[in-house]
């Protein structure tokens, strides 16, 4: 959405320039487009980094705000279009009503960024870990369309968020999503699953919806030159009978069977 309009306005600006005979050579007008296009880019960055200083990190995120929602969203948008990424989605017919916990692999740092973005709708967020959260900007808006910082160095913090992402399900404020290999694995063999992940569903006792993504690892090796198709697809739901009826370990085992399932034919597919 951003990209089209920034280069709609650009085009409109040099157009204008133009008949307005503010450049009169026609070799200067691919100049005046370049520039015009920067400062409205610039403008953006500069719009949203003084919206975001409103914004306090320190204070729980409670309430869905539509305003931060869609400025993350064009953020989103404009660099999956910047890094050429097709998104190929399916399943997405089986995603229940009600807010659910998320588990997927994880392959590439587009991947909570491109499900966010698709999930809009759910109020979607993640928990990710905290040097994400120091990223200017980003940070912010992340904290605002709730997203979790997990510090695996104090337990304390840990548990903190792992409560919060439960209050977030429990009271249908957010979906949250993470993924439980608790790093990037850019191959089709899955690490070894964190069963404590799970206890979230447990404790919010909501569905869990099982995803896989494939491909993200080679965005940042394809851009800008080449597209890169993405696949994130949707396997299945596990109700909220089988999420209080079967331990984390036994649920964990499955979500694994599951996505590991789904890769090897994604890979198969691909040969």
């Amino acid at each position: 959405m951003l990209l089209p309009l920034i280069t709609l306005l650009s085009a409109v600006i040099t157009v204008l320039f133009y008949v307005f005979n503010a450049v009169s050579q026609l070799y200067w007008l691919p100049v005046v487009f370049a520039a015009s296009f920067t400062a409205l880019f610039l403008c953006f960055l500069i719009f949203l980094f003084i919206c975001t200083r409103f914004i306090n990190t320190k204070q729980k995120c409670v309430k869905h705000s539509p305003f931060y929602r869609a400025c993350a969203d064009v953020v989103m948008d404009f660099t999956a279009k910047c890094l050429r990424i097709k998104l190929h989605v399916s399943g997405m017919e089986l995603l229940p009503s009600e807010k659910f916990l998320l588990v997927g692999n994880h392959r590439g740092a587009m991947d909570p960024l491109l499900t966010m973005n698709l999930l809009r709708s759910y109020n979607m967020g993640f928990v990710a870990k905290k040097i994400v959260f120091k990223i200017p900007i980003i940070s912010r808006l992340m904290h605002k369309c709730f997203c979790l910082s997990l510090d695996r160095e104090s337990s304390r913090k840990d548990l903190k968020t792992i409560t919060e992402a439960i209050r977030l399900i429990k009271s249908q404020t957010a979906s949250i999503g993470i993924y439980p290999e608790g790093t990037r694995n850019p191959t089709d063999e899955l690490l070894p699953f964190m069963h404590g992940a799970f206890k979230i569903a447990k404790k919010a006792e909501c569905p869990i919806v099982v995803a896989a993504v494939y491909n993200t690892e080679t965005v940042m090796k394809n851009a800008p030159v080449h597209k890169t198709d993405v696949h994130l697809d949707f396997i299945g739901v596990l109700d909220k009978d089988f999420v209080n009826e079967n331990s984390t370990l036994q649920i964990s085992e499955k979500v694994r069977d599951m996505i590991n399932e789904k890769l090897i034919q994604r890979r198969n597919n691909s040969v």
